[in-house]
Formats: structure tokens, C-alpha cells, sequence
């Protein structure tokens, strides 16, 4: 059972997440893609990854960075090229409870840096997709806000 402090310490962080998409949905494009829905907030969260073929039968299975994530999808880096179409990306959020979305896999391109940058868009609920998008930037800002503290110490 949680405390009611830590209850409300939750809910303020995940209303300063909604808060934070919120500010960056009303931002003007700039450099942002025109044809994106959704703005991306930059992230570096490690991502479990099942790679499915189209009868859904588990092909491979490897770890990711997250580079930056939307409602609507999120871009990773791998060590390798993603050549499955179908994909389940999975991550603990603030609890180290999992959190998993299924997704479609849209490009996977090698970088510069001889990793492979792979665009994914999330299946399922738009509820699904927002709640998974808002876990991963709570815990990369909190993680931050921890190594920060540890710094400055």
C-alpha cells in the first residue's frame, strides 16, 4: 500500500508531464517536421524490444535507447537493423513496474555513428499510447533529477 504523500508526489509529477506535452503541443513548429501529430520530447530510456513476424511469431529479441518519444510514437537506437514490421517495446516506469505499447515499425536507418535509428508508431488506445509515452518521460526526469542532486552534493 502507498502513502498518501507518495500518492500526491505522483500525481503532481504525472500532471507536470501532461503539463509538459501540453506546452510543447502549443509550441510553434520551428524546426519540428510539419507532417508530425505529435511534437517529440527528448528522452534516453533503455527499452526492452520483441521483434514479431506477421503471423506474430517472436523472432528475436534485443535492447534499445529511447531518443525521443510522442504520443504517437518514438524513435530508438539500436546495435542493430530492425527489419521485423511488427514490435512490443517494453520499459519500468517510476515503480520499476513494466510498461509495454506494440508498435510499427517505419524506418530503421544506420547513423552515423554505425548504430541503427529506428522509428516506431505505437498500436493500440490513444490511452495506451499517452500513458507509455508519459512513463518513459517521468522516469528519464526523474533519473535526471537524481543525477543532478548527486552532483551537486
Amino acid at each position: 500500500m502507498m502513502f498518501p504523500a507518495v500518492l500526491q508526489k505522483q500525481d503532481r509529477v504525472s500532471s507536470k508531464v501532461s503539463d509538459k506535452f501540453d506546452e510543447i503541443n502549443s509550441m510553434p513548429t520551428g524546426d519540428q517536421r510539419k507532417h508530425r501529430k505529435h511534437p517529440r520530447v527528448p528522452t534516453s530510456n533503455l527499452i526492452s524490444l520483441n521483434l514479431y513476424d506477421e503471423e506474430g511469431r517472436l523472432l528475436n529479441h534485443s535492447m534499445a535507447k529511447a531518443l525521443n518519444v510522442s504520443q504517437g510514437g518514438i524513435q530508438i537506437e539500436t546495435a542493430i537493423m530492425i527489419k521485423s514490421d511488427r514490435i512490443s517495446l517494453m520499459s519500468a516506469d517510476t515503480e520499476n513496474k513494466l510498461v509495454e505499447v506494440k508498435g510499427r515499425v517505419r524506418y530503421s536507418r544506420e547513423n552515423e555513428y554505425g548504430m541503427f535509428e529506428t522509428g516506431i508508431s505505437f498500436e493500440g488506445t490513444d490511452d495506451e499510447k499517452i500513458e507509455f509515452a508519459k512513463k518513459l518521460v517521468m522516469v528519464f526526469h526523474r533519473r535526471k533529477k537524481g543525477l543532478l542532486e548527486a552532483v551537486n552534493q
